[in-house]
């Protein structure tokens, strides 16, 4: 079985985690004084995940399917150390923030629907297509 679509596909999804992590801790530190906004390397999650890098499925269950034994990813977190527009340092800009907060999760509700199809593809397959 070729598992290539779903370790794309987890890779997406842990993305995405990664991204609305990242900016909800951008939005509850808008108040903070000196904090620099961070974001997720998409630059480096794309080529982690060219070189073949993904992220290894923990099982919590012993009935659970082994997809691969993949070594261990981690996202580059960059920090932004632009310039800011208030007085205290503090770069994060709310409204930005919202705005990539919803990009993100509809990065990741879609990235969620087609591993939800891959697995209803499977199960139909499995089920002999009743």
């Amino acid at each position: 079985m070729d598992n290539s679509t779903i370790s794309a596909l987890q890779q997406a999804l842990n993305f995405g985690s990664a991204q609305i992590s990242t900016i909800a801790n951008n939005m509850s530190n808008v108040n903070t004084p000196g904090y620099k906004r961070k974001d997720v390397s998409f630059a480096d999650a794309l080529d982690n995940a060219q070189n073949g890098m993904t992220l290894e499925l923990q099982k919590d269950d012993p009935r659970q399917i082994d997809i691969e034994d993949n070594p261990d990813q981690s996202f580059t977190y960059v920090t932004d150390s632009s310039g800011s527009m208030r007085t205290d340092g503090n770069n994060v800009d709310i409204d930005a923030e919202s705005s990539r907060l919803a990009a993100a999760s509809i990065y990741y509700q879609g990235a969620a629907q087609l591993m939800q199809n891959q697995f209803a593809g499977l199960k139909y397959v499995i089920s002999g297509g009743s």
